[in-house]
């Protein structure tokens, strides 16, 4: 099974973290990267996995259009 790999930063001006999604988890280029609006760490990660999996929802929908 494939695996996300969700990394974050603190973004120094505002304390407040962004995250880079990969997918897979093996991937060297993000494919996707929020704005640095998170209070923290697990929140981003958390928000994150909600995106994503959004987002492969959305494939899926259109997948089975057909």
């Amino acid at each position: 099974m494939t695996r996300l790999r969700v990394e974050t930063t603190t973004y120094p001006n505002t304390d407040k973290v962004y995250a880079e999604l990969y997918y897979p988890e093996n991937e060297l280029v993000p494919i996707a990267t929020t704005e640095p609006i998170y209070p923290n760490r697990e929140e981003a990660v958390k928000q994150s996995c909600v995106m994503f999996d959004c987002w492969m929802s959305l494939l899926a929908a259109e997948n089975c259009k057909d």
